[in-house]
């Protein structure tokens, strides 16, 4: 508790923190603001996965030169250089949706571009951690970084809902443009960050030093396996089903995005236990914990009242985060500080490779199934790829330092 006391008294670390609160909002809302604004103006289910892949698609493609490019450069730099880009991209989004009768490509080519910038953003977060925490320090950081990933899924999902409801879906991306600035602005305040040494590697050679760091540990590499094709059946799949059946049968943009809300209640109770217990087996004891969350799928398939989906979706949330938290100190133990950012970039490449199509997958199960029983399809697919990480040896035998 005084260490996690001693954070929030440090200028530096709130600063950091609170940039991610806001870059997660952004980040969270961005994709049910566009969902809706497709969905409102008469676009299929089809749409909706496509123009997602189009904006994930350049982040998965790009993950890999991303955390190269922050192992080789100031961290610090390319993270604020990639918000000041998306919010740039938000506003011709917003311009887009407002004032110009669009199709899906419009919105596909814009949000391509947000991709992009996301992909140089996301690998620097986990390697400027260690240069801002001492390593015992390192689980208190990361439970307030997932704390800071949590508020963003309770505030994203309800600026989204309500500010689609209330606003218009493209008066909301501007507020998601927002969003972006001030991120970008705190994370200039930020000090402390390591200025890289001049690099005579080649480009090729750092790819290749990150690719064997991940191989080396087998619990490392099936994760990263096991969480690819969770997104390619789960959470791509919900992304384009959720607003779907929220929109037919829940009430709409701002039911979802109060349910979405309770994921961010969640994942900050999650940050909040993560913080306080240490686990002897972190990731083996982290996936048992994940499993809370699976009965959300079948109450939302159920069209059951929100009032019993919210909770059930909090639980989500709660056991991802505390994966996430104890993902992130083990990642960060393990690996040399110095290849950081390219160990990061192969584990968010690996685990959302699939995910562009797990959301063109969604899109196209609601042509041969109804969307209740391609949710229930997610629920079981979340139970049995968890399933696998609970019976790995390596996953089981892998112990906190």
């Amino acid at each position: 508790m005084e260490k996690n006391y001693r954070l929030i008294k440090d200028k530096n670390a709130r600063a950091f923190l609170g940039s991610q609160a806001f870059s997660f909002i952004g980040s969270g809302a961005m994709p049910i603001a566009l969902s809706f604004a497709l969905l409102d103006h008469g676009f299929s289910a089809l749409s909706v996965g496509g123009v997602l892949a189009a904006t994930d698609l350049p982040f998965v493609l790009l993950l890999l030169v991303g955390g190269v490019i922050a192992d080789r450069f100031s961290r610090k730099a390319v993270a604020i250089s990639s918000e000041v880009v998306r919010a740039l991209l938000a506003l011709v989004l917003a311009y887009i949706v407002i004032w110009v009768t669009f199709t899906p490509l419009e919105l596909a080519i814009v949000g391509a571009g947000w991709g992009v910038a996301r992909a140089f953003y996301a690998p620097t977060l986990t390697g400027m951690t260690p240069e801002i925490f001492t390593q015992d320090a390192l689980v208190a950081a990361n439970s307030f970084r997932e704390g800071a990933r949590a508020i963003g899924n309770l505030g994203g999902p309800a600026l989204a809902g309500f500010g689609v409801a209330y606003l218009g879906a493209g008066k909301t991306i501007l507020i998601i443009a927002v969003c972006y600035a001030i991120s970008g602005l705190w994370l200039s305040k930020v000090s402390g960050t390591i200025a890289p040494d001049v690099v005579e590697r080649s480009f090729l050679e750092d790819l290749k030093t990150g690719y064997r760091e991940v191989r080396s540990q087998t619990w490392c590499w099936l994760t990263i396996i096991v969480y690819s094709f969770m997104h390619l059946l789960v959470f791509g799949p919900l992304v384009v089903l959720g607003p779907l059946i929220a929109k037919r049968h829940l009430g709409g943009a701002a039911t979802w995005g109060v349910i979405l809300a309770f994921e961010g209640v969640g994942g900050i109770l999650g940050a909040v236990a993560a913080s306080r217990f240490k686990l002897k087996r972190p990731l083996w004891s982290a996936s048992i914990i994940a499993l809370l969350g699976s009965p959300s799928f079948f109450l939302l398939a159920l069209r059951v009242s929100p009032v019993f989906i919210a909770p059930s979706v909090a639980m989500l949330g709660f056991g991802f985060s505390f994966v996430g938290i104890n993902w992130e100190t083990t990642i960060q133990r393990f690996f040399p500080q110095e290849a950081m950012s390219r160990v990061s970039a192969y584990d968010i490449f690996g685990s959302v490779a699939l995910y562009p199509l797990g959301q063109v997958l969604g899109g196209l199960e609601t042509h041969f199934m109804s969307a209740s029983l391609a949710t229930i399809a997610c629920g079981i697919a979340l139970i049995a790829t968890s399933l696998i990480l609970i019976g790995s040896k390596s996953v089981y035998r892998l112990k906190s330092t």
